[in-house]
């Protein structure tokens, strides 16, 4: 079995709008002959010119095919969060690798989207990397978001109902993940709290609740804004060891904000699941 990679040609989005956008100069990237799996994807975005404060890069990574199964493959990418006033530092987060396990893949054409979840005062380039194999790597990885983003409490310690994901045909969850990222930047309020997912769809009684990727704000007029490196909090579960689901599975998700904020931050739950 051999591994290999591509990159998607990066796009980038429009500052002024939410619409995706599709990468690789508007076309689709074909897998090569001889590939029989598409292993995972590796998303990046960065803004294209100067940062105003108190704004944040929320995007969506989409892929989409006419020639092999893929969707629901919805997900989302780190924030790159600018800071208050005079900021001083961005951070900016890792890649994170998305597992998907699509196979059928030799010669398919793949259609990578973005779409920048909220608007910013100047756009951003997206990219994405597609690992392939020519052997089998896993079972298949299916995504999904809810449809729009969600914006959580102000009053410390409040618990913010997300929107709903919605399940089809799905076996098990395989992972859990929270996105947290400020709308406003202030000195020293910080994002930190808890994810908390529930189902009458699940088909086990435990607990599905985690700490965000926190992110922290500097103090006074120079108030930087620091994602967290990871960027994302990302609850894993081995094949087999996942949550069970219904055949149709309306999934719950809550915000629980531990520092008071002065306007509430974005949130986006997302999953990954088998079929």
């Amino acid at each position: 079995m051999t591994y290999s990679m591509a990159t998607v040609t990066p796009t980038t989005t429009n500052a002024a709008s939410t619409a995706e956008v599709r990468l690789n100069s508007d076309s689709p990237i074909q897998v090569p002959d001889g590939i029989s799996n598409i292993v995972s994807a590796i998303g990046y975005h960065v803004p294209t010119g100067a940062l105003s404060p108190d704004e944040s890069y929320v995007t969506r990574l989409r892929l989409q095919s006419n020639d092999i199964s893929v969707e629901p493959c919805r997900f989302m990418l780190p924030a790159v969060n600018t800071g208050d006033a005079g900021f001083t530092a961005i951070s900016a987060p890792m890649l994170e690798e998305m597992s998907l396990n699509i196979p059928n893949a030799n010669g398919a054409n793949i259609n990578v989207y973005a779409q920048p979840m909220v608007n910013n005062t100047v756009a951003e380039s997206v990219g994405c990397e597609l690992i392939y194999s020519t052997g089998s790597t896993g079972q298949q990885q299916y995504w999904n978001t809810p449809d729009a983003i969600s914006t959580g409490g102000t009053v410390i310690n409040t618990r913010t109902t997300l929107n709903t994901i919605t399940i089809t045909d799905g076996r098990e969850i395989t992972s859990l993940n929270a996105f947290v990222a400020p709308t406003t930047a202030a000195a020293s309020t910080h994002d930190v709290g808890e994810f908390e997912f529930t189902s009458s769809d699940f088909q086990v009684p435990f607990p599905y609740s985690f700490p965000i990727a926190s992110s922290f704000t500097g103090l006074t007029g120079a108030a930087s804004s620091l994602t967290n490196p990871k960027g994302l909090s990302r609850q894993r579960f081995p094949a087999g060891h996942g949550i069970p689901l219904a055949p149709r599975a309306l999934i719950n998700s809550f915000y629980t904000n531990r520092d008071a904020k002065g306007v509430g931050s974005t949130c986006m739950p997302f999953v990954s699941f088998t079929r």
